[in-house]
């Protein structure tokens, strides 16, 4: 039983190329960089192919040569989707369709999608500031921004794929932070932003956002909620939300950063909505299904990530951004 992970070099793949390794699956690694930086010595322990899935036929070639059992599709386009919607359709919607369409004709069992937290659309009511009551799986699926309909409808294509006999599971992550992520995600690394200025000893200043509470989750499980819906006997729902269940302010995780790193200089405004932008991704997300389904707890409290992030940082031999 091979599992393919697309984009298993990534900011979150590599990190659940390594859990399946850790788990002793043998994994077959589908991206179109080269880079192996995040996966360390790992890297020698995978097959990596550099191909692209919007090659129908080679995707199904590959399917078959490797016996996949499992996909893991991590891979997706994410910056400048605003000012290029096409491509960003083409790519994340289209090219999710032809996988899961390949993995039909090619007796795939399972497809687990990684999905966002942005299906839900904008924040508000009761799941914003003050109440942050959680958002839970049924609430309405709301995506506005061109990302958050792609990952959508992702979803809603594999519903229908799994009427074809496709095993499809959707996992919806909160707000995730881990090494790599502020240098190739860029602005939506803003808690890499914290921990990196901190261990360059660089000045951090976040001009506004300080109250705002968000479920914030470390990579690592991420990798873990990866690894148990891909090999759960069988996942009772289609859809399941990945979090912490509880909200962190940034000045809370600012002030563990600096607990963590003594003499870090962390600045943060007042005010809610640290993203910035006309839509409030910010809130708590309700993760029982995921515990109670699919046995998924939370490996790694606020501290706990924070302190992994910054090991990881080092053992990787990658410098901080700003250093």
């Amino acid at each position: 039983m091979t599992y393919l992970v697309t984009g298993g070099l990534g900011v979150n793949g590599a990190w659940v190329t390594r859990r399946l390794l850790e788990a002793g699956h043998p994994v077959l690694v589908v991206d179109r960089q080269t880079d192996t930086s995040l996966l360390g010595e790992a890297a020698s322990s995978v097959q990596i192919v550099n191909a692209d899935i919007m090659d129908g036929e080679a995707m199904r070639a590959l399917l078959a040569k490797h016996e996949v059992s499992c996909i893991v599709h991590m891979a997706a386009l994410i910056a400048g989707l605003q000012e290029d919607p096409l491509r960003g359709l083409t790519v994340n919607t289209l090219g999710t369709a032809q996988l899961m369409d390949a993995a039909v004709k090619t007796g795939v069992k399972r497809f687990v999608y990684t999905s966002s937290r942005a299906v839900y659309g904008n924040i508000t009511g009761r799941n914003a500031y003050p109440d942050y009551e959680p958002v839970v799986e049924d609430q309405c699926l709301a995506a506005e921004n061109v990302y958050d309909v792609t990952k959508l409808a992702g979803e809603l294509i594999g519903r229908n794929f799994a009427k074809l006999g496709l095993e499809f599971v959707a996992l919806r992550f909160a707000t995730i932070f881990g090494p790599g992520k502020l240098t190739r995600h860029g602005a939506m690394g803003i808690y890499g932003k914290i921990i990196e200025g901190a261990m360059a000893g660089v000045p951090v200043r976040i001009p506004h956002g300080g109250e705002e509470r968000d479920d914030v989750i470390y990579v690592g499980d991420v990798a873990q909620a990866c690894l148990r819906a891909a090999t759960h006997a069988g996942p009772a729902y289609t859809a399941y939300n990945i979090s912490r269940n509880t909200g962190t302010t940034l000045r809370e995780f600012a002030a563990e950063v600096e607990r963590q790193i003594p003499g870090a200089e962390i600045e943060i405004g007042d005010g809610l909505n640290y993203f910035g932008g006309d839509v409030n991704y910010c809130g708590i997300l309700d993760n029982r299904r995921a515990v109670e389904d699919l046995g998924f707890s939370p490996e790694y409290d606020l501290g706990q990530g924070i302190a992994a992030y910054i090991a990881t940082l080092k053992a990787l031999g990658l410098a901080p951004a700003g250093a």
